[in-house]
């Protein structure tokens, strides 16, 4: 398989529903403008981190349909150990990498693009 010619990761740390909504519509955008041609990770940390909590979200049937397109999404485990969240309460098919941040900063030097999400 070929890799995908396009890179993105995209950051969200905001627990706002219009926010985390946006976020669907804006990978849904790129995926369907790139098809397979883009790789895309979202990273939540701090209060985005409901949107990937079996108890919190209110995004949960977006955020699956973007999922079942190939998109990534990784929670923070700085965050969850922070607010004692357990991998029990992430939703299904969501990874994990030990700090958001780094995880950022470390894609954006292997020459990913960077969106922050918010309005």
């Amino acid at each position: 398989m070929k890799e995908a010619n396009h890179k993105v990761v995209f950051q969200l740390n905001t627990d706002n529903i219009i926010e985390q909504n946006a976020l669907i519509t804006y990978v849904t955008n790129v995926k369907k403008h790139w098809e397979e041609d883009v790789v895309i990770h979202v990273v939540v940390h701090g209060p985005g981190i409901g949107m990937v909590r079996k108890s919190k979200t209110m995004v949960g049937e977006g955020l699956r349909i973007v999922m079942q397109k190939g998109i990534k999404f990784y929670a923070c485990q700085n965050t969850m150990n922070a607010r004692m969240i357990s991998e029990d309460d992430i939703i299904e098919g969501v990874a994990f990498v030990p700090s958001g941040l780094v995880d950022i900063i470390e894609k954006q030097e292997q020459g990913w693009a960077y969106i922050k999400c918010n309005l």
